[in-house]
């Protein structure tokens, strides 16, 4: 059966039953767990226990459609997770049902199950609390240090990274996912910056330094295209500069940096 109508008791335990049902890897253990804070929780009437029971069969899980409805429950009720949270998922359940006190059980679920915001955190919206806890340093200084000798070229590498084509988002389809990594590399390639650490004539700069420092930075932008970055121009491309002689370069190395897969391969 599909509720779609949930009580508060009810409630307060979807963002839970959401995350972890999400892999479908629910474990006795995990079962065992959630069943005694059920069973100890004071604040459920026995019918919101039963309801709640039927939803942790391992060989009987919920039904999708129950699912979708959680995350529509979730989604439109606008609460955002907040990772700085010391009980980040207990604190999204609390502002879902808009209690003023952290329900003790669901805390005895996150500790015991130990779910880590980085375990579920792409599930639900967030919401970055920036919070200044200390007046001893200054974010600009440490930002100039951390630069250090290249942040000319960090600085114009962050202003060519702020553009659409890669502001971050979240895309479930593998395909879509790799082709928007493989455009990324590309803007990077004719942009030049995948060339750097190649010589002059080759359309670089011959800085290595400088191009570990940009790349470093990509680590802000994705991990995926950090790593594609880095495979095209430093393992590939790299490979062809130190290990070719001057005719391999002549033939593939302007091409490996603008990514030009066409031509190096023809």
């Amino acid at each position: 059966m599909v509720t779609t109508d949930y009580s508060t008791g009810i409630l307060q335990y979807i963002p839970f039953f959401y995350v972890i049902w999400s892999d479908d890897l629910l474990s006795a253990s995990e079962i065992s767990v959630v069943q005694k804070v059920i069973a100890l929780d004071e604040t459920l009437t026995s019918e919101e226990k039963k309801q709640l029971g039927n939803w942790l069969h391992k060989n009987r899980p919920p039904h999708d459609d129950e699912i979708k409805n959680w995350k529509q429950t979730i989604a439109t009720s606008k609460v955002k997770l907040i990772e700085s949270d010391t009980y980040p998922l207990t604190s999204l359940s609390q502002r879902l049902v808009k209690n003023e006190e952290l329900n003790e059980q669901l805390k005895h679920i996150e500790i015991h199950l130990g779910i880590q915001p980085n375990h579920y955190n792409h599930l639900f919206d967030v919401e970055v609390v920036h919070e200044k806890t200390s007046d001893e340093y200054d974010a600009d200084v440490l930002d100039t240090i951390l630069k250090g000798e290249h942040a000319e070229e960090v600085d114009e590498f962050r202003k060519f990274l702020d553009k659409p084509d890669f502001a971050w988002e979240i895309l479930r389809d593998k395909d879509e996912f790799r082709n928007r990594v493989l455009k990324q590399v590309q803007l990077l390639g004719e942009a030049g910056y995948g060339a750097m650490a190649y010589p002059d004539a080759y359309g670089g700069t011959d800085n290595m330094p400088a191009y570990a420092a940009i790349f470093e930075h990509l680590m802000f932008v994705d991990g995926s295209l950090a790593i594609k970055f880095g495979v095209q121009f430093g393992l590939f491309g790299g490979s062809i500069q130190k290990l070719g002689t001057k005719k391999h370069h002549d033939q593939y190395l302007t091409d490996a940096g603008k990514q030009n897969y066409w031509a190096v391969l023809r």
